[in-house]
């Protein structure tokens, strides 16, 4: 998806890089790869031909992307960015926002998952959450990072972050994690189905007054509030993508591009 994006281009809006798929023009490679494009003067054409050998160059390099491209449309860097996307959740407790007190820290890479815990190992949390390139979270632009940056004042966020519970309402499916899910075929196991962000503080309260059981519950509940972001962020990165793409251009009837 992100070699099919143009609107990270300057001046390059949903409309023109529509018109661009219309002719045929899917990948950076096809533009690179064309004589002339209609509506576009050769001066313009050109320079936008230039502009696409500069992304090439920075293929690796999520922060110039993030950069061009609105909040919104973050997610087209998911799948090239993929095997260095993290997925995050907290937990917290307190009343002054948004000085929370970060209980819990639920990070995972898409295979591992990593719990951080305050009075245990909560300050490891910010050194590992700088190796990502992109964060996804479920509502983080309101929850998360604010209070993860007040609690973290030095803390380095990954270059772009895909907010899941903006990106969802934008396809239809609106309301919190948890009534999402199973439209997903996402099921808790017993043990956590039903809990919310109270009892988790309930939980914590319990494991500071010596239960420790308390504390592998509120991990568990952390855990798939976590976890589950990745299901979601293939689904949503899929239906995107299909309502970007409803075709393939040679299924449309659409014309090529001119080429050498």
């Amino acid at each position: 998806m992100l070699k099919s994006t143009f609107i990270h281009l300057p001046g390059v809006g949903t409309r023109s890089e529509t018109q661009f798929w219309r002719q045929g023009l899917t990948t950076w490679e096809d533009f690179l790869a064309a004589r002339r494009i209609r509506g576009l003067s050769r001066e313009r054409f050109e320079w936008l031909q230039a502009e696409l050998q500069g992304s090439l160059g920075h293929l690796e390099d999520a922060a110039y992307f993030a950069t061009r491209l609105q909040a919104g449309e973050h997610w087209r860097l998911f799948s090239h960015f993929r095997p260095r996307t993290a997925y995050l959740d907290i937990e917290t407790t307190g009343r002054v926002w948004p000085g929370l007190l970060v209980t819990v820290a639920g990070l995972y890479d898409g295979r591992e998952m990593h719990q951080f815990v305050q009075g245990y190992n909560l300050q490891q949390f910010p050194r590992m959450l700088a190796e990502f390139d992109l964060l996804v979270t479920f509502n983080g632009t309101q929850f998360d990072l604010p209070v993860l940056r007040a609690y973290f004042p030095d803390l380095r966020l990954p270059a772009a972050h895909v907010d899941l519970r903006f990106l969802m309402a934008r396809l239809g499916f609106k309301g919190g994690l948890k009534k999402i899910e199973p439209r997903f075929g996402i099921h808790r196991p017993q043990a956590v189905n039903g809990m919310d962000g109270y009892m988790a503080v309930l939980l914590w309260e319990r494991y500071q007054r010596g239960d420790k059981g308390a504390l592998d519950l509120l991990l568990t509940y952390n855990r798939e509030d976590v976890v589950n972001l990745a299901v979601l962020m293939d689904a949503a990165f899929r239906i995107s993508r299909e309502r970007l793409f409803p075709a393939r251009p040679q299924e449309t009837g659409l014309h090529q591009a001119a080429r050498p």
